[in-house]
């Protein structure tokens, strides 16, 4: 059984709750949001309210094919960083399966 951990950034709230999928994507996480403090507030901001819809984050979302097919992708960073999850309509939650560099 994975263990998440519930990331409670903010008291105002919103409409979707992000859930980290482990210590491990915990640890990346925290690491983005040291190295990109705009770009990860940018993107927990987005996650919490519109984590679907693409007009509100042009250019930095995509849906993933093959086997993470269901979830989306955030680029946090042109190129580099990026966050993918699924989200969870069911108990308004947004899973992070992965946090930080484009895994080749």
């Amino acid at each position: 059984m994975k263990k998440t951990t519930r990331q409670n950034t903010s008291k105002s709230r919103t409409k979707y709750e992000i859930v980290l999928d482990s210590s491990r994507i915990k640890k990346n996480w925290d690491a983005l949001c040291q190295a990109f403090p705009d770009r990860m507030k940018e993107c927990k901001n987005f996650l919490r309210n519109n984590p679907e819809d693409r007009t509100k984050a042009i250019g930095k979302l995509k849906k993933l094919k093959g086997s993470r097919k269901g979830q989306l992708q955030y680029d946090v960073t042109k190129d580099e960083y990026r966050v993918w999850y699924k989200v969870k309509k069911e108990n308004s939650t947004v899973v992070i399966k992965y946090a930080g560099a484009h895994p080749d």
